[in-house]
This record gives C-alpha cells, structure tokens and sequence, in this order.
C-alpha cells in the first residue's frame, strides 16, 4: 500500500476556505448515484497545482470540494475511485472537527488496515484502487461547521 500524508499544505488556509464558502455548492448525478453539496474546482485551484507538483507525470482529472453537514445521505461507504484516476488527494478543510474524523483504508475484505484522522490543512493521498471510507458515518456539523474536504483525482499522463 502506497500512502502519503503533509499538513499545511494551503499558504492561507483559513482564507482559502472563507472563499470556498462564498461559492455554493450543488448536488451532482453519477448514474444512479448522487454526490450532494459539490463544489467543482478547476485544476488551477491551489491545492489542484500542489497535487500536480507533487505528482509529476499526473494530471488533474476531477477537482471538488464537498460538504457533508452531519446526517447527508451519502451514495457510498467504503469505496474506491478507481474510475475517476489513479490517485486520490483528500485534504481535510474544517479548522475543528470530532477526534474521530478521516479517512480509513480497507484491505479487499472492506477490513480496516489504515485510518488516517484529519486536522487542518492536511492531506492524505493513496493509489485510487484502494478501499476507503470516512470514519465517521454520518458525517458531522451544520452550515460552515459542516465536514468539509476537498479531494483531487490524478490521473497518469
């Protein structure tokens, strides 16, 4: 398993998410599924660029911010994002959140083997074929205090 993690990855974090939150967010269809309060980001957003820097020879394929206030039902749990690239970047964007919030990874019998707990400003990036979930089901917060990451998916040019 092939896993990173930095913190204080954002110049100006705590601007970088007041301006996040100037922008709405949307709910957006994936055949059956739908991924509620998105706010798509381009691939020149800071933390888009930080993760193409990082990972020469990769491409930004998908660069979103989500909110997931406590009680958002979600498509999935534990998941892979093996068809939106072949890495994924979470960088975790809420100044205070549960002890327990972040991101699990699964062996291929969905058994935790890795959970990763967020803080401010950090990043955790792994290979997209891998099992992963939040570790917290039903997300947390409400309005700005609302769970809030931002993730990009790399894609190998």
């Amino acid at each position: 398993m092939n896993l990173i993690t930095f913190d204080n990855i954002i110049k100006d974090p705590i601007s970088y998410v007041s301006d996040i939150h100037l922008h709405g967010f949307q709910d957006v269809a994936d055949g059956d599924n739908v991924f509620k309060n998105i706010q798509p980001r381009d691939a020149n957003d800071e933390f888009a660029v930080y993760c193409r820097e990082l990972f020469n020879g990769y491409k930004v394929a998908f660069n979103f911010v989500r909110k997931s206030p406590e009680g958002q039902k979600e498509p999935n749990f534990i998941h892979t994002d093996e068809m939106m690239g072949d890495l994924t970047c979470i960088l975790y964007l809420n100044e205070e959140s549960p002890n327990a919030d972040g991101t699990t990874i699964y062996d291929n019998d969905e058994k935790p083997i890795f959970t990763m707990y967020s803080k401010f400003n950090r990043m955790i990036a792994f290979s997209s074929v891998l099992p992963h979930s939040r570790n917290i089901f039903e997300n947390f917060g409400q309005g700005e205090d609302a769970r809030l990451v931002q993730v990009v998916f790399l894609k190998a040019k």
